[in-house]
């Protein structure tokens, strides 16, 4: 994994050109590879999304993926409905806040077979800064409470804007118990 990675950020230097002024109007397909603190190893998961701006200040999400993204990444046959409405300011043209509210939908089977589902919630901070116009940095920070899991987790890396609708990046997580990285492909509409 970490040599796709590390591909890909070489890559998006290599081409990358000028970017748009920093949106939420784009839809994403992110890979995590974690790392447990436990003797279970290594998870992946897999998560479509979507972003949508309501005006200057205001975007809809959403997002269907693994529900271990919110607690135990090795939960297994587990799915996350992710949904919520985000504020944003932007500082002069290259720095933007966001503050996000989400409800989550999530359910996994226990090892015994039987299948566990609740509804939760998330509370997520994002700051994005525009370095250069083809790089741009995230860093986030989360509360989320799903499945009984009480979670706080921490994002950030970079973003490298490879042509007007695509960027690129990979991201950092960590969270109690396990950390890894996050591979993610955007395309702006």
């Amino acid at each position: 994994m970490r040599p796709l990675l590390l591909g890909l950020a070489l890559l998006a230097c290599a081409s990358a050109t000028h970017a748009e002024p920093l949106s939420y109007d784009y839809v994403y397909l992110s890979h995590q590879e974690t790392e447990t603190d436990t003797s279970m190893g290594r998870a992946g998961s897999d998560v479509f999304g979507m972003h949508y701006e309501l005006g200057k200040h205001l975007h809809v999400f959403g997002s269907l993926g693994d529900a271990g993204a919110y607690g135990n990444p090795l939960w297994k046959n587990s799915r996350a409905l992710r949904y919520g409405l985000a504020g944003r300011h932007l500082f002069g043209e290259d720095t933007l806040f966001a503050f996000k509210v989400a409800a989550i939908r999530a359910r996994f089977d226990r090892p015994g077979g039987q299948t566990v589902k609740d509804n939760g919630y998330s509370l997520i901070l994002e700051v994005r800064h525009r370095f250069t116009p083809w790089m741009e940095g995230i860093a986030s920070a989360s509360r989320s409470d799903v499945l009984g899991w009480k979670t706080t987790e921490y994002v950030a890396g970079p973003m490298f804007h490879v042509g007007k609708y695509v960027a690129m990046g990979t991201l950092y997580r960590h969270m109690e118990g396990h950390s890894g990285l996050e591979a993610t492909v955007r395309w702006y509409y």
